[in-house]
């Protein structure tokens, strides 16, 4: 009967302990509630007339260059994941992207799009003349300092994650100026005649001598002709120069990695993430802190509950066989 007793304490505590073990290793278990724990690129659409309609173009047609776009995330994110969306523009030396030669930046504007903040519009400004606008999915300013290269055709195809570009323009005109009389000094004055200064006239000359007259000629005072030289031999006519070399063609550009083509870049309406793992609660997975308080209260209330059966199951068996 006290073995039987003393069995039953015994299962008794290690059921506690077993209980206990369960119930804390159970609060350590994550528990994710979200559906995914990574960041993915998502798509994206864009305005040029403030919101009213939303395209996805690659390109941007029209003479009036686009100071002024709207992007907003067509998907949901997941929790934690950001996205960097920017806008740029440029001058250029023609209205395309063969012929758009040196940029240089003129403006730059950049938002960080997420869960909770899907839309945002930048701005910046227009190119007065030839220029270049792009809309892209990174947050960095290709100012040709740094590292980020200006866009330049046709070794350089900067930015890159285009969403959409625009090229175009008109020449831009410089006034004429209006020539500045050019002043050489004081004029001299014209010296005004006085009444002293009377010209004294050129004396005519007198002829006084006797003319000496022409003699004339006798027939035999005949004067020899000169004799016409006669051409009696051919010209050598002067060489002409031939030239028999083809002429050279005319070089070609080659096409450099990732610009060296005509045909002008094309966005995607798609963005890649700042970073591909959530920042915060991953997927809000983790354990929660009042369970796991919960769990070990009562795994440490088992455990004196069947230590005590232990101990009184083993003094009682004392007593009796003293």
């Amino acid at each position: 009967m006290q073995g039987s007793i003393t069995r039953r304490a015994t299962a008794v505590a290690g059921a506690a302990v077993m209980t206990a073990a369960l119930s804390v290793a159970g609060a350590g278990v994550a528990q994710a509630h979200g559906n995914s724990n990574k960041c993915g690129r998502v798509s994206v659409t864009f305005s040029l007339d403030g919101g009213q309609s939303w395209t996805t173009d690659g390109r941007i047609n029209g003479d009036t260059a686009p100071a002024s776009i709207i992007v907003k995330l067509s998907d949901t994110p997941a929790k934690g994941c950001s996205y960097h969306v920017s806008l740029a523009s440029y001058s250029a030396e023609g209205p395309d992207w063969a012929s758009s030669g040196t940029q240089a930046l003129l403006g730059w504007d950049t938002a960080t799009l997420d869960a909770e903040n899907t839309q945002a519009a930048l701005n910046v400004p227009a190119p007065s003349c030839f220029g270049q606008v792009d809309l892209y999915g990174n947050g960095k300013k290709y100012d040709g300092t740094g590292g980020n290269a200006l866009p330049h055709y046709p070794d350089s195809a900067t930015p890159p994650r285009l969403i959409t570009a625009w090229n175009g323009g008109a020449p831009c005109t410089t006034p004429t100026p209006t020539p500045t009389p050019t002043d050489t000094g004081t004029p001299t004055p014209t010296p005004t005649p006085t009444g002293t200064d009377t010209p004294t006239p050129t004396p005519t000359p007198t002829d006084t001598g006797t003319p000496t007259p022409t003699p004339t000629p006798t027939g035999t005072d005949t004067p020899t002709p000169t004799p016409t030289p006669s051409d009696t031999g051919t010209p050598t006519p002067s060489p002409s120069v031939s030239d028999s070399s083809s002429p050279s063609p005319a070089p070609t550009t080659s096409a450099a990695s990732g610009g060296g083509s005509t045909t002008p870049p094309t966005g995607s309406p798609v963005v890649s993430p700042v970073s591909t793992t959530p920042t915060g609660n991953l997927a809000e997975t983790g354990g929660n802190g009042s369970q796991t308080v919960a769990f070990a209260g009562g795994g440490a209330a088992l455990l004196v509950i069947g230590g005590g059966a232990v101990y009184f199951t083993r003094r009682r068996n004392r007593t009796a066989g003293n």
